[in-house]
């Protein structure tokens, strides 16, 4: 089989050597995201598919490239995540309602909850943002992945953080959660 090329890659630089230097860090950057290796490699792979098919017009920043698609393929999953998710909760509070959980379960399970439900009214940008910086992603990361300048990382990430907080403890006040 012969070895592609890949556009804006190193003269003489195949889709396999590629595949080879980018996988791994790919991987592990997704696997902060979504929380689990094996779906971080799907999502990986998913990504070199895309390149594979439809390489960038300019891969100058293919590792910038990678990780924007990667991201964005790891915001999708996790939003069917949390729709999967919603939907057995749901299924398991109907077929399970005499039950009643220890009360530390409880209350680590509602602060859970709290923080899901209060990422959730983000916007998918303010979302995407937090998850990537509190996952250990630079300024310069986070801006190839969210399309923006690195100059404009910090005050989206203020200014998300700021909504979250707020939110976060008008939700807890509403709901009895903090005191």
């Amino acid at each position: 089989m012969a070895k592609r090329e890949v556009i804006g890659s190193r003269s003489g630089e195949s889709f396999e050597d590629l595949y080879r230097r980018y996988y791994p860090g790919l991987v592990r950057r997704l696997t902060f995201l979504v929380g689990e290796r094996a779906q971080a490699e799907e999502l990986a792979q998913e990504a070199f598919l895309k390149l594979y098919a439809e390489p960038p017009p300019r891969a100058e920043n293919l590792p910038g490239w990678l990780l924007r698609v990667g991201g964005r393929l790891a915001l999708n999953a996790l939003r069917g995540d949390n729709r999967r998710r919603r939907r057995e909760e749901k299924v398991f509070r109907e077929e399970h309602r005499e039950a009643v959980p220890l009360e530390d379960a409880v209350m680590c399970r509602e602060a859970v909850r709290l923080v899901r439900r209060v990422l959730d009214e983000l916007t998918p940008r303010d979302r995407l943002a937090l998850l990537l910086r509190h996952t250990g992603f630079t300024y310069q990361e986070i801006a190839a992945v969210l399309d923006v300048a690195p100059g404009s990382v910090g005050t989206i990430l203020a200014r998300a953080q700021s909504r979250f907080l707020d939110r976060y403890r008008f939700e807890g006040r509403e709901n009895g959660e903090m005191q």
